[in-house]
């Protein structure tokens, strides 16, 4: 079981009803499940707004609190006894928004930080490791393999080996596992129907906007020159390993959406989880098979088939923060939390078996 949840930086675990309810979830299904076979993803955006600053800053109890209120998910007996693994990849925000030394800078403290966590017995890690692009790979048993890659590397950083070597590990990881079982994660999605997938004028996608603002959104929005490039590469690594993953999930917009390909040669079921701690609109877009703009996360159960079963939990937008007086709180987080609902179901199927398949559903 995969749990996929990104943007989630700045939720606080005591007025998180989403972090509460998650956590409830990895627990139950860590019960029925063999040992090791729960994976918590967090798909970047970890820390906002600027990541995890240095422990003699002002604002570095801050930065903690909100990391460590994603790792108390792992940190139940029930989740360390049975191996719940956590995985956190970077976004741009846990880069500081910035580039070079300063924003690794950033990525080390967070790396810091999982790493302490994982010597007191929590089961996480940063996936790739800090400051480098990946790919890194994570298998769940032997149900599914993860990838990982660091988006916010292409954009910003960008060494011509490394995105060479980069390249050649994605064919290589998707050479050595069956695609239809292969999902890839990122924090920027492959397609987005939110603010960052919007198109934008030509003078701003190719002008003086995206050389002037290198740190700024403009930069980050799915249709930049960077990350059309980036996606062209990747689909050729994609074919050079025999086809592209079963799923490509990242977060980036503060969403739950999913999507099809506009290419053949695209990971047939495109996600989008970003809705951890920030909700945003959604546009209609070609292949968009659902969309809530509402606080919630994702989960995906590999079929021994291959197919993967994949269900979208939300709630209604006010279940999102509990910050209310203490005398209120608790109420308001047993409301809210129970408030989460499996409001879509799917069952992903390689695009190899394309046909007559279960429908979506949209619970109500």
């Amino acid at each position: 079981m995969l749990f996929l949840v990104g943007d989630a930086g700045v939720a606080i675990a005591e007025k998180s009803p989403l972090l509460a309810h998650m956590s409830g979830e990895v627990d139950r299904w860590a019960g029925v499940l063999p040992d090791s076979s729960v994976v918590v993803a967090f798909l970047g955006d970890n820390v906002y707004p600027v990541g995890i600053r240095d422990r003699n800053h002002r604002d570095f109890p801050q930065d903690s609190a909100r990391l460590w209120s994603q790792l108390r998910v792992l940190d139940s007996e029930s989740a360390r006894t049975k191996g719940v693994v956590g995985l956190f990849t970077s976004g741009n925000h846990d880069w500081g928004n910035m580039i070079g030394e300063e924003g690794r800078e950033r990525l080390a403290n967070e790396e810091r930080m999982i790493a302490e966590a994982r010597e007191s017995g929590i089961h996480v890690d940063l996936l790739p490791a800090g400051g480098t692009p990946g790919p890194s790979v994570h298998d769940i048993r032997r149900a599914a393999r993860l990838v990982f890659i660091d988006t916010h590397w292409f954009l910003q950083e960008r060494r011509d080996l490394w995105e060479n070597a980069f390249f050649e590990g994605v064919t290589q990881a998707l050479a050595t596992s069956p695609s239809d079982r292969t999902i890839m994660m990122a924090h920027h999605p492959f397609r987005s129907a939110g603010p960052h997938g919007a198109l934008v004028p030509a003078f701003n996608a190719f002008g003086a906007v995206y050389l002037f603002k290198k740190t700024g959104t403009l930069i980050q929005d799915l249709n930049s020159p960077r990350y059309a490039t980036f996606l062209t590469r990747l689909r050729t690594a994609f074919a050079e390993g025999g086809g592209p993953p079963l799923v490509f999930a990242g977060g980036h917009d503060h969403s739950l959406q999913v999507l099809s390909p506009l290419q053949s040669s695209d990971p047939p079921h495109l996600l989008v989880s970003g809705a951890g701690s920030k909700i945003t609109g959604v546009s209609t877009v070609p292949g968009l098979r659902m969309a809530a703009s509402r606080p919630g996360y994702m989960q995906l159960l590999m079929l021994r088939n291959g197919d993967a079963h994949l269900r979208v939990v939300a709630a209604d937008e006010r279940a999102q923060h509990c910050d209310t007086r203490p005398a209120n709180l608790e109420a308001c987080m047993v409301a809210s939390e129970s408030a989460f609902r499996v409001v879509y179901t799917e069952t992903l199927t390689p695009a190899s078996k394309a046909g007559p398949a279960d429908p979506p559903r949209a619970s109500r």
